[in-house]
């Protein structure tokens, strides 16, 4: 087994950052979010790194031994965090890192995705955007307070000039419009990386409860699609 040593000395070293804890969606089952009401823990403070305090974290000296910086938030997402256009171009300037986001892309302008896709680059990251559903009512039902439409003009937009791909979890209610969702995202910024992965995340009787206007709702596993410890997720030839 390679030692710490080793990968920071042949700059292989991928970072997995979760820089905020803002978030514009009210996902079910994010960590984040209280099932009954649909609104952040109160026990979560509300927290986003500064581009002085990524500086501070990751000099430009550090981030020579990185090869892959991967902002996935599980408390927040990336794309609220207020300074993260100017991080991104910190990174691309200062080292040779690849940069991953994963974001629900129901927040900022496409303008600003535009932006953002060109500075990148097609060859210097790639950007991952959750969309669950082939309509707004599909989509919106475990991506609760975000808009499908705004999602899809945004990865249009961030596509002309950045690499664009997406990620859908699978519940029982769109287990069956999998190769739909795929086609629709195909038919928009053409041949992409989608996966998909079945949630993990149900309680007994695969079933999670929650609440929208004062009424219980129900996320149901996909008995369609089961994951197993040699498979973590799907991809569209496994459909």
């Amino acid at each position: 087994m390679k030692s710490y040593s080793e990968f920071y000395n042949n700059k292989k070293i991928n970072v997995w950052l979760d820089i905020t804890t803002n978030c514009n969606a009210a996902c079910p089952q994010c960590h984040r979010t209280n099932p009954k009401t649909l609104k952040k823990w109160k026990w979560l403070p509300l927290i986003q790194w500064s581009l002085e305090e990524f500086k501070i974290a990751f000099p430009i000296k550090t981030l020579a031994h990185i090869d892959k910086l991967n902002f996935c938030g599980s408390l927040g997402d990336t794309i609220m965090c207020k300074d993260i256009f100017e991080i991104c171009e910190y990174i691309i300037k200062e080292s040779e890192c690849y940069i991953i986001i994963n974001t629900n892309g129901s927040i900022r302008t496409e303008f600003w995705w535009q932006h953002l896709g060109y500075i990148i680059g097609y060859d210097r990251g790639h950007m991952i955007f959750d969309i669950d559903g082939s309509t707004q009512e599909m989509h919106e039902f475990y991506r609760q307070k975000t808009n499908l439409d705004k999602i899809i003009k945004n990865m249009k937009a961030y596509s002309l000039y950045g690499h664009a791909g997406t990620f859908t979890v699978v519940f029982k209610h769109n287990e069956n419009h999998l190769k739909e969702i795929h086609k629709m995202v195909d038919d928009i910024i053409g041949e992409h990386y989608h996966v998909f992965v079945p949630t993990d995340r149900v309680h007994h009787l695969n079933k999670f409860e929650f609440y929208k206007d004062g009424e219980s709702q129900f996320l149901e596993h996909s008995k369609k699609y089961g994951l197993s410890p040699q498979r973590t997720h799907l991809e569209i030839q496994d459909l």
